[in-house]
Formats: structure tokens, sequence, C-alpha cells
């Protein structure tokens, strides 16, 4: 919830340098005193005026819409006000993992113990069950690198996360185009679909990039992510 007020208010603070800058007068959360009577029982995010244009905005989150049946009348009204507009802008949530009580983000720790596990199970024949560990790993350790470049995501979705992290030079274009190939397979095994000639060495290729990931927060030696991938 924290996270979806301090994103609306910085969408408040871009709209009001936006307007500013096209030459309008821009109040931000008008008092009653600043707005005209029939806005005296609102209280709009921006009050942005030029000549004889009025503009209210509003900026929501598309779950506070539901929350704010006011927004309605408050449409209506300016709509029929001239010399009056309305715009309401939206922004996106920060997509919540349903997820039972005390789940938690991997740490290095986490992910350094996950990788040896799969190693373990990819020598003992289940490498299924190894690449998904793997992939689990390699999906924490990015977002850990996105944390540290102070990246944010505001979705959960490993192809949101893939994307995001290579546009903003997280990881290279070559593992994202690697994590591409590879993310159809976690598709197929975590629906519940069988690989015909499913091959390990992508299981070792998704630990090898995991543990060079990790390397790069610092987790594991570089050396150690190179004999990985040998």
């Amino acid at each position: 919830m924290e996270t979806n007020v301090l994103s609306t208010q910085q969408r408040v603070q871009e709209l009001a340098q936006e307007y500013r800058s096209k030459g309008y007068e821009v109040i931000t959360e008008p008092s009653p005193e600043q707005l005209p009577d029939f806005l005296c029982e609102y209280q709009p995010d921006l009050l942005v005026r030029k000549g004889s244009e009025s503009i209210v905005v509003e900026v929501k989150t598309r779950s506070s819409l539901a929350e704010n049946p006011r927004l309605r009348d408050l449409a209506r009204v300016l709509q029929a006000t001239p010399g009056w507009k309305f715009e309401l802008v939206t922004v996106r949530e920060k997509e919540k993992l349903d997820a039972p009580e005390g789940a938690r983000p991997f740490t290095i720790e986490d992910v350094s113990s996950r990788l040896e596990t799969a190693e373990g199970l990819l020598e003992a024949g289940s490498s299924e069950a190894a690449f998904l560990l793997g992939w689990g790993a390699l999906e924490a350790t990015v977002r850990l690198l996105a944390e540290e470049d102070q990246l944010a995501l505001d979705r959960l979705a490993p192809s949101y996360l893939f994307k995001q992290a290579v546009i903003n030079g997280v990881i290279s274009g070559e593992a994202y185009d690697m994590l591409r190939r590879a993310m159809k397979y976690r598709n197929a095994l975590v629906h519940g679909f069988k690989i015909v000639n499913f091959d390990t060495a992508l299981v070792r290729e998704i630990i090898a990039t995991t543990k060079h990931f990790l390397a790069e927060t610092g987790g594991v030696s570089s050396e150690g992510a190179e004999s990985s991938s040998s």
C-alpha cells in the first residue's frame, strides 16, 4: 500500500511539472478556499489554470477508483460547467504475490543453497526438478541485481522482470536471449506439460548464469561462477 501511495504522489508531481512547463498555474491539493463553490466538497490532486481554462486533475490507482464513487459526480459537474475540464490519470499498482503468510524474497544465502540443491538433483538424474529449483534461484538473483540498481519493479512475471533488467542494463542482451529461450521450458514445466528429450545442458546453463549474476551481487566469487559454467 505504501508503495502505491508513493507512486501516486510521484505521478502527481510529474503532472504538476508538465503543466507548469506548458504555462499553467498549478495548485497541488487545493484547499476549499482555492476552489469555486461548486467544488468545495472535493479536494482534487491538482488544480491547473491558464487563461479561461481550468482543469481538475485526479491521480488514482485502479483499485482506489472503486473506493471513490464521488469521482463520477465530480466528472459530471465539471463537464456541465463551461471553462472546466476533468482529467483522470491512473497509475499502475505494484503486483502483489498471492503467497502463504511469512513468504519473503530469497537472500543471497537462500540462492546459494538452492543452487547447491539443484546441482545435487541434476547429478541424481532429476533434471526437471533441478531446472525448476535453479529457475527460482535465478529469478530471485535478477531481482537482487535490480534492487541494487534501484530499478522499480511493479510486476512479478519473469518476462517483465527480464525485459526491464535488460532495458536498464542490469543484465546483458546475451543473457536475456538465453533466459527467453529457457522461459519456454519453465512455462511448460510449471503448467504441467512434459518436455520430450529435456536437455540437461540447459539446467547447467541456468545454474551457471545464476552463479554469474550472484557474483555481481558479491554472493559468490567470480572464479566460482566461471568454474561452474565449464
